[in-house]
């Protein structure tokens, strides 16, 4: 096949939100020979770049690289991206760098190569003739003159196999036979795109195990050459029965858990947006709960429907903070460093606020250590860290009136469950940016 083609790459893939499919063009090859475009694919690497949603504007990671014949609109090829088998850039180069000299290698152990190639023939002929095609043995026949007409590919390989009877007309004979597998399957294609599996349905499982284990190629090619070889001996019977077995069963692990890592992933950022959505609602009901409580007119006051809005909006920041809780089962808080050890001393320019309203009442500072207390307070003060959800979080908001929430320096986990707490309980909450705790006193007498 050498005719002119036109092919496109397209990275396509469902987004991980909405599910919306989408393909990006990514590179166009031109019009030019099939010849030409199999070089200039080996040439080409195609970076895995997010898509960006056309339905809702979420970046998603593309699931796999389809190449589309521009005049027939069909697939030639489609390129699955294995996020859990990802090579390492500097591998990844050699890899391409000995895939290039591939031709230079071969030549330099040409001769090596087919004199143990010819030996493996030679060694059972009648086996290594059954696996030739009906156009090898022509080939092979036409190298040493001799000529026959067969009528099926069978009794084209007996005859082959009982007149061909000499250790020079068996090795021109296997030599010409072979020179299409070697040369445009093995050689031309190169290992990085080797097809084990086919070569062994199409030429024959014993010289395809022979090609694969021996040709000469790169040695940072050599762990494509193992994982060849895992596909190849799953059932191996022999002296290295063992062995090769162990290697298949190791490949056909990994490519499971090559495939599991993928999925992972897409699950992974189908979690986060669902993650992100549920904060959104949880700070929209927040919001939504805050306006009605800062009211002016007295809770006992307020209109039924109001009582009972409020009362499904806590309903439903409850169910959110479950939703959170299930999707971030193993969330650590994020790295915002030590929280503070609060400070007590009154600052220059600092004014004497009336703390009387705060009088008999429990002040939770979230997100500081305090190590001592030497200021006189009218309020009870508790604080803790935030750096762990614990039972002490728990109880520092159960038996605070009022809470403060140095967001700077806890997790948002710890500060949506401060939030929802607050909320559900009818707590007075603010977010100081001090860590002072003289003005967080007087800013909390403020709010109350």
């Amino acid at each position: 096949m050498d005719k002119p083609v036109h092919v496109k790459v397209y990275s396509v893939g469902r987004c991980t939100k909405c599910n919306h499919y989408a393909e990006v063009m990514i590179h166009d090859y031109g019009r030019m020979l099939y010849r030409k475009l199999e070089d200039a694919m080996d040439d080409t690497n195609h970076q895995v770049r997010p898509i960006q949603c056309t339905k809702c504007s979420t970046a998603y990671p593309p699931e796999r690289f389809i190449y589309r014949d521009q005049d027939s609109r069909k697939d030639i090829l489609q390129v699955n991206i294995d996020y859990g088998g990802a090579i390492d850039p500097e591998i990844g180069e050699l890899m391409q760098e000995g895939h290039k000299r591939r031709y230079e290698i071969y030549q330099d152990q040409e001769r090596a190569f087919w004199g143990a190639y010819v030996e493996y023939a030679l060694e059972d002929w009648r086996a290594a003739v059954g696996e030739l095609l009906r156009s090898e043995i022509e080939t092979g026949a036409a190298a040493i003159g001799l000529t026959a007409s067969w009528k099926t590919e069978q009794q084209a390989r007996r005859e082959v196999a009982a007149k061909v009877v000499t250790e020079a007309e068996r090795s021109s004979f296997w030599r010409a036979a072979n020179v299409y597998f070697i040369q445009e399957e093995i050689l031309y294609i190169g290992a990085m795109g080797w097809t084990p599996d086919l070569y062994a349905k199409m030429y024959g499982a014993a010289r395809t195990r022979f090609a694969i284990m021996y040709f000469p190629i790169a040695p940072a090619l050599e762990d494509q050459r193992t994982k060849y070889i895992g596909q190849l001996f799953r059932r191996e019977k022999g002296d290295n029965a063992f062995l090769l077995r162990w290697i298949g069963q190791l490949t056909e692990d990994i490519q499971k858990k090559s495939v599991q890592s993928t999925a992972l992933m897409r699950e992974s950022e189908k979690q986060k947006h669902e993650l992100a959505g549920l904060r959104d609602k949880l700070g929209a009901a927040n919001e939504r709960i805050r306006g009605l409580e800062q009211q002016n007119q007295p809770s006992e006051a307020r209109s039924q429907e109001d009582q009972r809005r409020i009362r499904e909006l806590k309903s439903f920041i409850g169910e959110l903070m479950g939703e959170l809780r299930q999707l971030r089962p193993d969330e650590k808080p994020a790295d915002a460093g030590e929280p503070p050890e609060l400070r007590e001393a009154i600052e220059l320019g600092d004014t004497v606020d009336d703390l009387s309203k705060l009088a008999g009442k429990t002040l939770a500072i979230i997100g500081g250590n305090r190590r001592r207390s030497s200021g006189d307070y009218p309020c009870r003060i508790l604080t803790h860290n935030a750096d762990k959800l614990d039972p002490d979080f728990y109880a520092s908001l159960d038996q605070a009136d009022v809470i403060a929430v140095l967001t700077r320096f806890i997790s948002h986990a710890a500060m949506w469950e401060a939030k929802a707490y607050a909320i559900d309980q009818g707590k007075y909450i603010f977010y100081p940016q001090e860590t002072n705790v003289n003005r967080i006193v007087s800013e909390a007498a403020r709010i109350i």
